[in-house]
């Protein structure tokens, strides 16, 4: 075959160099490729065939030299012999590309069958620890009597600004004073305006706002269904239809006033101004928490009171401790699942079981910043239908 420049440029490329003075470098550039190609395919694909194929330069034709070498008694021609086989440039064989593609998307499509099926396992593990995240207990008692109910629960702070009214006038403010927002006159009061600022502005305290908190986060599933407020931003009509938690004693969250004569164990208000629980023992006689002996070793008390829903009322949980510390050591004893569950077991209770009620006098130290040690004194429980009129 003629494996000249001019003819390959004429039959492959259709080009006439007699016509172009030579001057075209199709032929020359092609080649190039060609070579860097065939050295290409028998370093890697074609690193196994027993047959190599180059085009030596200097020319366009092509040359076979056996890769191995020959087994004995055999003679291997020296490169100087070794046989040239003139071949002109053809167009591409269509049909080995064919079968160079079909591979490749074969192996495309194994890989992506790979993938897909890596990406599917991977979604049903995902999905699978989503729901196991997603998963939360059903809330035990007194919350599951609270919240999911089809109604809403609000959560009220105390009012301090009330508290500090009623430190100041040595006497408890009723409900209903509260309500008409008429306080007693306090002499020598500076600044004269001071209860009238009180009476406006709203202050609550941060304990129980931190109590309020970890309520509303344990129970986040219901976060629409929950209302949280000061005791100064709420009226009678709220607690006819939502489930309440009030938090602070009936001296500073006047709305638990609502529920203290159905308690046994009831807040007062000493003259020095502290805030004690009574409790009428089957004696007849009154036992006062903390007493002379609980206030000389820091002692403090909290009580926890869970009054069940009934056709005229919305279930109710009150929270209160003769101070802030004690009411936040109640608060945090109430959501301590295990504790409070011995707790209820230990009156007959059962956690997952219908509401009852229950009344739960705690008592703890207080030091700067907190409460510690609280540990349950003593409780009453019913489930009598009559519970209200006690």
């Amino acid at each position: 075959m003629d494996a000249r420049e001019s003819v390959i440029g004429e039959r492959v490329f259709n080009r006439r160099l007699e016509l172009q003075g030579g001057q075209d470098s199709i032929v020359r550039a092609e080649a190039r490729n060609l070579r860097k190609r065939l050295e290409t395919y028998f370093e890697t694909e074609g690193r196994d065939e027993s047959l190599i194929v180059t085009m030596p330069k200097g020319g366009y034709a092509l040359a076979f030299e056996p890769r191995f070498p020959q087994s004995a008694g055999e003679v291997s021609p020296s490169p100087q012999q070794a046989p040239v086989v003139p071949f002109l440039l053809e167009p591409v064989d269509h049909h080995a590309r064919l079968i160079r593609y079909y591979r490749k998307a074969c192996l495309v499509l194994v890989l992506l069958a790979a993938a897909t099926s890596a990406l599917a396992w991977h979604w049903r593990s995902a999905e699978r620890k989503l729901a196991g995240e997603l998963y939360v207990e059903p809330p035990l008692l007194p919350f599951s009597a609270l919240v999911g109910q089809g109604r809403e629960m609000l959560v009220v702070t105390s009012d301090t600004g009330f508290l500090q009214i009623s430190t100041l006038a040595h006497r408890r403010i009723t409900l209903d004073d509260y309500m008409a927002r008429s306080y007693p006159e306090v002499s020598k009061l500076q600044p004269p305006s001071l209860i009238r600022n009180w009476n406006v502005w709203e202050f609550t305290d941060g304990r129980e706002m931190a109590i309020a908190g970890m309520v509303m986060l344990r129970y986040a599933q219901f976060a629409q269904q929950m209302v949280l407020r000061s005791g100064h931003e709420v009226q009678m009509q709220d607690f006819k239809d939502k489930s309440n938690v009030l938090i602070g004693s009936p001296i500073s969250n006047p709305w638990a006033q609502l529920y203290e004569d159905r308690l046994n164990f009831r807040c007062e208000l000493t003259e020095e101004g502290r805030i004690v629980f009574l409790e009428k023992a089957t004696s007849g006689a009154i036992l006062q928490y903390p007493n002379d002996e609980d206030n000389r070793h820091n002692r403090t008390y909290a009580r926890i009171a869970f009054l069940p829903a009934r056709s005229d009322a919305a279930p109710s949980l009150l929270i209160a401790g003769t101070t802030a510390q004690s009411t936040e050591a109640a608060g945090e004893f109430l959501l301590d699942k295990r504790r409070f569950g011995q707790a209820l077991h230990a009156m007959g209770i059962d956690p997952a079981g219908p509401p009852r009620f229950f009344e739960i006098l705690i008592r703890s130290s207080d030091f700067v910043g907190g409460a510690i040690l609280p540990e349950v004194v003593t409780w009453r429980q019913t489930d009598r239908s009559d519970w209200y009129s006690k």
